[in-house]
């Protein structure tokens, strides 16, 4: 029986897609006759294949991406999101139904593989492990965003009852760091010669177990300041006009996280430590030596990519997604190449937030000139260009860019277009085949820094030299310099940190968590004022620091008396 692209329903069915190959094809099998064919690969894809989900129609980037001090566009882009009205919002009960879906077929399909007889060890226990670490995964991305959950060690379609009571932060942990500790023995590692490129690995199991012993570690901070470079990002002068205004440093005094308050901080970042650094010693995983060979289509699932959503072109609409088209753009070929959508930017005290010009995520990173215009008289087009810091150039017709260039108009203009979005194989306003990036090794080494900074009471030289190679890759100021300069202390270089990852992960699903885990949500995004230079709602309330559940989940469920504080 040729089985190809198996996605398994909650009810345990499977609706196959036909096959080349002139055998048998069934129009439903259970997951029961998949395991007794020996299916364990399709039932692993099967459990990934709900990592799609929320891409398929764009719910997946609001939530993560748009709460955040550094994202900006037109305001009806941003719709109830944006405006922080997050309640019975689509996206926003979408992201919590699919993550539980996740966690269902990787139990559910855990439970299948372990019946299968007749294959090796390695193959059986690695597929074990790949869905291991999806159920934590999923389970991490939830308790962040919402809280205490309700916890399944088992599926429904093995005999669980799907009403269950929600479970503290810490009983949510326990059972994340159990599931990938489990997942770390079982996967095989990227170098092995049996691994598929595009799958997690042990390296991808240690480098996740690292970030929630890091986010526990900042979240359970009882004290503490961070510094973050924001604020308004403009004013309005007594005349009527309004003037940009560049971001400043605020130091803000950190909050312990609702949650977190039984775990020690100091103990966790030590765990988060040990296993960041097992993941560098590994080498299973390497930085890639540009920010634009990392983001060449050619280097999908490359030695950075820890683990990444998995794409394909012409496969209906579940496999590939409107990403580019939202967050970078594209030439309308009808319009003569004019520039269209690429709404969803980078606010430009993002930008502005690099003492670096050279800086590789800036210079080849984002977009600096784009047509906007054509004249048909002329055969012309017309360019816009960003930042307008480089309007010296522009008037010397230098770096590329023409003296009739001109300053950018519009919401979503003025701020940064991110090249790595354009990671595709055609950009033409259709779906396509861009991998998010879930998890890069980049973070890991910041991780490490992160930690060995809390441990330690300041950042040790191997910390440092460890940074210092992301610099080398950017182009910028190594971390190892700024230190020799102005000495870094304990909240200096946290700060220091904090920004790294602003810079190198935008627009990545990051920023949100980082501010909250951190205990500054509330600090950082009041501190722009009630809206931001585009018109986007900043201003948030403590009911924002956890997303609503589903009403639906509350209403339908015993064990849930009220939503979370606020809703």
């Amino acid at each position: 029986m040729c089985i190809r692209n198996i996605i398994i329903m909650s009810a345990a069915v499977l609706s196959l897609m036909s096959c080349d190959l002139d055998e048998q094809t069934f129009t439903f099998v259970s997951g029961e006759d998949v395991a007794a064919n020996k299916g364990y690969q399709e039932l692993v894809n099967g459990a990934y294949a709900t990592l799609e989900f929320p891409h398929e129609w764009g719910s997946y980037h609001e939530i993560v991406n748009f709460d955040c001090d550094y994202q900006s566009g037109p305001t009806w882009a941003f719709g109830s999101i944006g405006a922080g009205n997050f309640y019975n919002d689509g996206s926003n009960n979408n992201h919590f139904q699919y993550l539980f879906q996740s966690v269902h077929r990787a139990n559910y399909h855990y439970y299948l593989v372990n019946k299968i007889s007749g294959i090796s060890d390695k193959i059986k226990n690695n597929a074990l492990g790949e869905l291991k670490f999806l159920r934590a995964w999923a389970y991490f991305q939830l308790v962040q965003n919402y809280g205490g959950v309700p916890l399944y060690e088992k599926s429904i379609s093995e005999g669980n009852v799907p009403e269950q009571p929600r479970a503290s932060v810490a009983e949510v942990y326990e059972s994340i760091i159990s599931s990938l500790k489990e997942a770390e023995e079982l996967l095989m590692p990227r170098t092995d010669e049996s691994y598929i490129k595009g799958h997690v690995c042990r390296g991808t199991a240690k480098a996740l177990l690292a970030k929630v012993y890091a986010t526990i570690g900042s979240a359970s901070m009882k004290d503490g300041y961070v510094t973050v470079k924001g604020g308004p990002g403009e004013k309005v002068n007594p005349d009527g006009t309004e003037t940009r205004l560049m971001p400043v440093a605020i130091r803000h005094k950190k909050d312990l996280v609702a949650g977190y308050e039984g775990f020690d901080s100091k103990e966790y970042y030590k765990l988060a430590l040990e296993k960041a650094r097992e993941v560098i010693k590994d080498g299973e995983f390497e930085l890639a030596p540009s920010q634009e060979k990392l983001w060449d289509v050619a280097y999908k699932n490359g030695p950075e990519f820890e683990f990444c959503l998995q794409t394909k072109l012409n496969e209906g609409t579940l496999y590939a997604n409107y990403t580019p088209t939202y967050y970078l753009g594209y030439p309308k070929e009808t319009e003569h190449g004019v520039w269209s959508s690429g709404y969803y930017v980078q606010r430009d005290h993002w930008l502005q937030t690099f003492d670096d010009w050279d800086d590789d995520r800036i210079q080849w990173g984002v977009m600096h000139r784009w047509p906007y215009y054509y004249i048909e008289a002329t055969g012309e087009l017309r360019y816009m260009f960003y930042p307008e810091r480089d309007s010296v150039y522009v008037k010397k017709g230098e770096r590329g860019y023409s003296p009739n260039d001109v300053k950018p108009e519009g919401a979503h203009n003025y701020g940064s277009k991110l090249k790595k979005f354009g990671c595709v194989t055609t950009n033409d306003g259709n779906r396509s085949d861009y991998n998010w990036p879930y998890m890069r090794y980049a973070e890991t080494l910041l991780i490490f820094a992160e930690a060995d900074n809390e441990v330690n009471g300041k950042p040790s030289a191997e910390a440092m030299a460890i940074v210092d190679k992301l610099n080398s890759r950017n182009h910028s100021t190594l971390c190892s310099k700024r230190n020799e300069q102005t000495p870094f202390t304990q909240e200096s270089f946290r700060s220091y940190i904090l920004e790294e990852r602003a810079k190198e992960f935008a627009a990545e699903g990051i920023r949100r968590q980082d501010l909250i885990r951190w205990g500054i949500y509330l600090q950082v995004m009041n501190a722009i004022g009630t809206v931001d230079e585009n018109g986007v709602i900043k201003r948030r309330e403590k009911k924002h620091l956890l997303l609503p559940l589903p009403p639906d989940e509350v209403n339908t469920n015993p064990y849930i008396e009220t939503n979370n504080p606020g809703w």
